[in-house]
């Protein structure tokens, strides 16, 4: 019987905090009951900040902290593109003719930029010879190579035409410009251009080429005399022909001169150019050098003598003018 009231007490005070309930004749035990307290799980949102400390999107910034975590070089996807070197002043290059020029341009954090390379005309206009790895000019002898980050223009086969400037132009807004000047200096021939000799002496002439690249092709330099197509090593004993090929010198020696080796003597540059360099060479008997050179000692000394009289006499004439 205590069960079942104990039950019906419960079901009819629900929604009393405390019921007391009477237990029956005979029982003096007083019964509460106390109405368990409910047990809430709460949770308080997270405020998600971002960079700037104001809210922001919690996947957002779970994405962005995640990638960060992951790539270390993440900071350096938002850094500027940049030249690295001095950029100063313009990068002077100087180069001999038929050399391969090399243009060195380097870019850090280029992202999705991109690299051209430009030529400045002399009046001023912009020829674009590349974009990217792509050649945009009809001369083959331009070409661009990565390698890393730098960009990388080869000229091959260079001509004094070709002397001007250069850019490497990225397309940031405002557009970046790195300039080259480059300077393809002409080939010359340089040799004595006289020589005085005695009979019986050793006649000895070089000649230089200079600011002329061969490349592959293997350089020929040869010595005539007169109006002779044949090399002099092969028309006259006595003579020695030493070449440099990498120095694109050459050094000639006759010996014995006689009187009939007189004359013009050339050095010929017949490949990969065609140049020469022409010598007189004077071939005197016995003492007539020492004649000469005294002849020309006292003609100096004649021409001396008769300016000064010159200015004597001009002189006195001024004075007896005044």
């Amino acid at each position: 019987m205590l069960r079942p009231l104990l039950l019906m007490a419960l079901l009819i005070r629900v929604g009393a905090p405390h019921l007391h309930v009477t237990a029956p004749p005979g029982l003096d035990t007083t019964y509460q009951i106390t109405k368990p307290t409910a047990v809430v799980f709460t949770s308080k949102p997270r405020r998600v900040l971002n960079r700037k400390g104001k809210e922001g999107s919690p996947m957002l910034n779970y994405i962005f902290d995640s990638y960060a975590t992951s790539n270390k070089h993440f900071h350096d996807k938002f850094k500027a593109p940049s030249f690295e070197g001095d950029m100063s002043s313009d990068t002077i290059i100087d180069a001999d003719t038929r050399a391969t020029v090399l243009f060195d341009c380097q870019v850090s954090s280029l992202r999705d930029k991109t690299v051209s390379w430009l030529r400045v005309s002399e009046d001023q206009n912009f020829e674009l010879l590349t974009v990217d790895l792509e050649r945009h000019t009809a001369d083959v002898r331009y070409r661009v190579d990565l390698a890393g980050e730098n960009w990388k223009l080869m000229l091959s086969d260079a001509k004094v035409q070709d002397s001007g400037i250069y850019c490497c132009h990225v397309s940031t807004h405002p557009p970046m410009l790195r300039r080259f000047q480059l300077t393809v200096h002409a080939p010359e021939i340089k040799m004595s251009k006289e020589a005085f000799l005695e009979s019986g002496e050793t006649l000895s002439l070089k000649c230089a080429v200079l600011h002329l690249n061969p490349g592959e092709t293997t350089p020929e330099l040869h010595w005539y005399r007169g109006n002779n197509t044949t090399p002099l090593d092969e028309t006259r004993g006595g003579v020695l022909v030493e070449t440099d090929l990498l120095t694109l010198t050459s050094h000639l020696q006759v010996a014995g001169l006689k009187m009939e080796d007189a004359g013009n003597y050339t050095c010929a540059l017949e490949a990969p150019l065609q140049m020469k360099a022409i010598a007189r060479v004077h071939v005197l008997q016995g003492s007539s050098l020492a004649e000469l050179q005294s002849g020309v000692k006292t003609t100096t000394s004649y021409i001396s003598l008769l300016l000064a009289s010159l200015v004597l006499l001009f002189s006195t004439s001024y004075g007896e003018i005044r």
